[in-house]
């Protein structure tokens, strides 16, 4: 079995906390990540673009137009005019002050022994420059977790740094091939697989006979589900609402 995230005791899965805790707070802030941190999260998941001059932000979005009144596009805007917009008012007024978080800033929260799960959403160009990062910083590298959408980010994340645990995301439906999911995972020495799949056991059972780890992707916020996904073995459960889910899954299994 993969070690990518070691269950707590009892077999509970780790809670990672969707753009930080975004339910309570606009998603990927430092606001966010440190209320995800407050309340309970094993593990922060985050969205990673590259500005123009090559820094490592955090947005979902390529621009900034669903978060913020200025629409700037990330790959064609410096840090410091990124740095000059509101991205928390839209979330609420006590929010005025969050802006776009470098990636440094996002693991200078991080505690030790928890975790950070950095989703790729340009493309292999970010990797270079987050390996660096991650020697500049003070997290440990056992602490990052790579996670994309798209197979050749991680493909070339195993090359660059073969201790960087990676996912590969995916949407998957109830007629996926399973034969080319698996192929994929061996061929591309993903640690494992990332999905929103609620509806079959067939993916979580297939990954981890292959000796990789599932998990519960984006986002998991209705409690009556969770039972099933921890008997189909997921390691970790992502959610909008960590605070939630950690009391709904430790008082599940006392």
């Amino acid at each position: 079995m993969s070690k990518v995230f070691q269950k707590q005791r009892n077999n509970i899965p780790l809670v990672v906390a969707h753009r930080g805790a975004s339910y309570d707070a606009p998603e990927n802030t430092i606001a966010s990540f440190l209320l995800a941190w407050e309340q309970g999260a094993d593990a922060i998941e985050g969205d990673f673009h590259l500005t123009k001059d090559d820094h490592i932000v955090c947005i979902h979005d390529y621009d900034t137009n669903r978060v913020c009144e200025t629409n700037l596009v990330i790959k064609d805007s410096t840090l410091e005019e990124l740095k000059k917009l509101d991205i928390g008012s839209h979330f609420g007024a006590q929010f005025s002050d969050q802006r776009i978080p470098t990636i440094g800033q996002i693991f200078d929260t991080v505690p030790i022994g928890k975790k950070v799960l950095v989703e790729v959403k340009c493309g292999k160009e970010l990797l270079p420059i987050l390996i660096h990062q991650i020697k500049l910083s003070n997290i440990d590298l056992s602490q990052i977790i790579v996670i994309s959408f798209d197979k050749y980010v991680i493909k070339e994340c195993k090359v660059i740094e073969p201790n960087l645990v990676s996912l590969w995301l995916n949407d998957f439906d109830e007629d996926f091939d399973i034969e080319l999911i698996t192929s994929t995972l061996i061929d591309i020495k993903a640690d494992g697989i990332s999905s929103n799949n609620t509806a079959t056991e067939k993916l979580p059972s297939a990954v981890i006979a292959l000796g990789k780890s599932y998990h519960s992707g984006w986002s998991i916020d209705n409690l009556d589900g969770i039972d099933k996904l921890i008997n189909w073995g997921t390691q970790s459960i992502t959610t909008n609402n960590p605070g939630r889910v950690k009391v709904h899954l430790i008082s599940d299994m006392e």
